[in-house]
């Protein structure tokens, strides 16, 4: 799958996320890195431990929010590719 693919995918079926909104940087090294050839990384999101969303002080199981991914970064060396979700 893409990488957007698979970041959707997750926020839906683990989180419980309506969808994904990008920000721009995000995209851009989404971009950057399937030019690259590292689209086949793995995922590893990257977010608060305090709520299922990306709102700590949304507490038990929120459904149907959209998860914000701020930016995008990999470890290439470590083998994956890890959205960080929020501020």
């Amino acid at each position: 799958l893409p990488i957007v693919q698979k970041i959707r995918t997750i926020a839906r079926a683990v989180y419980g996320a309506k969808d994904i909104e990008l920000s721009p940087e995000a995209q851009s090294k989404i971009d950057r890195y399937t030019q690259q050839g590292f689209g086949n990384l793995p995922i590893c999101m990257a977010k608060t431990h305090l709520s299922l969303s990306h709102q700590p002080e949304k507490k038990g199981v929120p459904r149907d929010f959209i998860l914000p991914i701020s930016d995008v970064r990999a470890s290439i060396g470590a083998g994956f590719i890890y959205p960080l979700v929020g501020t």
